[in-house]
């Protein structure tokens, strides 16, 4: 059983800065803890306020309260079951192996948006993305729901894109809007795949990296396409 003390730090990695401060996240649900069990990931604890649907191995396992669940809980209707884990890290180098593109986000701050981005990410079997410094915290509680697991299996590496982009040595591809129709266009495969946010678009500053800019036409009245909808119609588009 933990203490009221390791309930309160718990309770805490709801924030960026305590997720930071002590290197932990948390994570809800029996499917994705159950997945983390298996994963490269080191989780420290598992808590529930019912019984564990799977074998958690030699991971301590500790029942708590449904009052001390909702506590902890970041969501409406708690599942019951979470998980600490440690904060990986990745440093700046890109998986050997990987054989589709970098996926590079400039300036991503919805979290929801994030989440799904490295969802689709994780189906079309891209294994690295590049983050700028200013984009929302990969374990943001709404960005890992949204990712729905994915988050275990596409490192995620912050940064000055600058710096992190030249680094790979791999041909740079842009979505902005005034780019080559991405229909009439053949994307390389092995590429970084930058996008930019909604409101914004890609920074002036990351234009320069980019060996060839593409757009996704419109047909209709909307001012923008969700960055998280552009990001997989362009990755769609390099995985042959």
């Amino acid at each position: 059983m933990p203490s009221q003390s390791e309930i309160k730090l718990f309770s805490s990695l709801k924030l960026k800065k305590f997720r930071q401060k002590y290197g932990l996240f948390v994570v809800e649900g029996a499917k994705t803890v159950a997945e983390l069990v298996h994963s490269s990931m080191k989780v420290r604890h598992i808590l529930t306020s019912h019984e564990l649907p799977f074998d958690a191995g030699d991971i301590s396992v500790a029942h708590i309260s449904v009052k001390e669940m909702e506590r902890l809980s970041s969501m409406d209707n708690p599942p019951g079951i979470l998980a600490v884990v440690e904060l990986p890290s990745y440093g700046a180098e890109i998986s050997e192996n990987s054989r589709g593109p970098v996926l590079a986000l400039d300036g991503i701050r919805d979290p929801g948006n994030l989440g799904t981005m490295i969802r689709t990410a994780d189906w079309y079997g891209v294994r690295d993305i590049l983050l700028s410094e200013d984009c929302t915290d990969v374990f943001n509680p709404k960005c890992l729901h949204a990712s729905m697991g994915s988050f275990q299996r596409v490192r995620c590496h912050y940064g000055t894109l600058k710096n992190l982009i030249p680094g790979t040595g791999l041909p740079v591809v842009g979505c902005t809007l005034h780019g080559s129709n991405i229909r009439e266009t053949n994307l390389p495969e092995r590429c970084v795949l930058l996008i930019g946010s909604e409101s914004h678009g890609i920074s002036a500053g990351l234009l320069p990296l980019l060996d060839l800019q593409i757009t996704i036409p419109r047909f209709g009245q909307a001012e923008s396409l969700n960055a998280a909808v552009a990001a997989a119609i362009a990755l769609d588009h390099c995985v042959h």
